[in-house]
């Protein structure tokens, strides 16, 4: 034992003495929060970082100023990695990529293509799986990264607790770049790219555009985002919904909530292969413009909601095959189980386009009541249907 006491000396010593050659004070760093990818006037790439700017804590170390306040610094380069290494002249410090929350492209950008926009990821190991993807509807991705929101002053931090929040209307949905790359590096080289956009100070994010081969191709709007899910085999979770009715000779406004949809999708192999998606959920009626809430109604108001539901992921599908693009993953599901079967339905050129769907929906009214109401009580309960009341 005591020959062993100088052994655990040295080895203490050594991790003491030594340490990380990029340990660098935190006011030594610049450290990125967004970066956005715009189309160049003299060179291919117009590049914007989003920086905070630090002020002098009480402590004398470095320290965020006022909330909300940062910095956007551009460059062109005919690489992202070219104007990315101009920009650090225009700042004394380091460029720290460790914090990096969003990356936005712009809309034109997408249109043409975004092969080679994210080759960053690749070159800088800090960024990791954590980096969301945003394309900037029909503006220049820089004037998102320039926006103050009311809510949240930074930007890229709005991105980041936009889309870590637990609930969200199933509008869009959060894709970062290693789930942009798995699915678009996929056999239907298909992915998806949430859509952002700039009104009146404010940021709105809603949308998803569609990319074939890294090329902006088609978007989903509305309701699309959330049959597009459920087309993939996917959850959607806390939806809301409006539909109309006819009840009583009066068209009748009826609103949902917290409708939570699962599906299963099934395929045959056969010739052209067919798939049937089967959806299953529930939800609560939170308000009716006027009319009854009887077992007929709902019943009615349920069969209605099913075959909307049908229609949303219907419609989807045929916009998708217009396009033929597949972001769902299921060719990729073909390939998996049987690759001579893929191989012979020619999938990228005419296999999707002629594959048969089948759309199951069966949604059910959980709970009823008017949501304004202080004593407010049911007005329609899933177990009064259930007892054949």
């Amino acid at each position: 034992m005591m020959g062993q006491k100088p052994i655990y000396f040295a080895l203490l010593l050594i991790l003491f003495l030594s340490g990380c050659n990029d340990m660098r004070e935190i006011d030594q760093r610049g450290m990125v929060l967004g970066i956005s990818i715009d189309q160049g006037e003299e060179k291919k790439y117009k590049i914007s970082i989003q920086l905070p700017i630090l002020g002098k804590s009480q402590n004398g170390g470095g320290g965020p100023a006022k909330s909300g306040e940062f910095e956007v610094l551009w460059s062109e380069g005919d690489t992202v990695w070219e104007a990315l290494t101009n920009l650090e002249s225009k700042t004394p410090n380091v460029l720290f990529f460790g914090h990096l929350k969003v990356i936005v492209i712009s809309e034109k950008v997408a249109a043409t293509s975004i092969k080679g926009s994210l080759d960053l990821v690749d070159r800088i190991p800090d960024i990791g799986n954590k980096v969301y993807l945003i394309i900037s509807k029909g503006e220049e991705a820089s004037k998102f990264l320039k926006t103050e929101s009311s809510l949240i002053k930074l930007p890229a931090l709005y991105v980041n607790r936009f889309f870590r929040a637990d609930k969200k209307l199933s509008r869009t949905q959060p894709i970062k770049v290693f789930q942009y790359r798995r699915d678009r590096n996929a056999v239907s080289s298909a992915a998806i790219i949430p859509f952002a956009a700039t009104m009146d100070s404010e940021i709105i994010i809603e949308d998803m555009g569609v990319l074939k081969e890294d090329t902006l191709v088609e978007i989903l709007q509305g309701n699309e985002v959330a049959a597009s899910q459920l087309i993939k085999g996917e959850k959607v979770e806390e939806m809301n919904y409006i539909t109309h009715i006819e009840s009583k000779g009066k068209k009748v406004s009826v609103s949902l909530s917290r409708m939570m949809l699962e599906s299963k999708v099934d395929l045959k192999k056969v010739k052209p292969v067919t798939f049937d998606i089967h959806v299953k959920g529930e939800g609560n009626l939170v308000e009716l413009s006027a009319g009854e809430t009887s077992k007929d109604f709902i019943e009615k108001l349920e069969s209605q909601l099913n075959q909307e539901i049908k229609t949303d992921i219907e419609q989807t599908i045929e916009k998708m095959k217009k396009a033929n693009v597949e972001p769902w993953l299921l060719g990729h599901r073909i390939w998996i189980k049987d690759q001579p079967y893929f191989e012979s339905l020619k999938w990228k050129e005419e296999g999707f386009k002629e594959a048969l769907f089948t759309v199951h929906v069966d949604i059910q009214i959980d709970t009823t009541g008017q949501k304004g109401l202080f004593n407010k009580s049911p007005i329609y309960q899933k177990s009064t249907r259930d007892d054949g009341e």
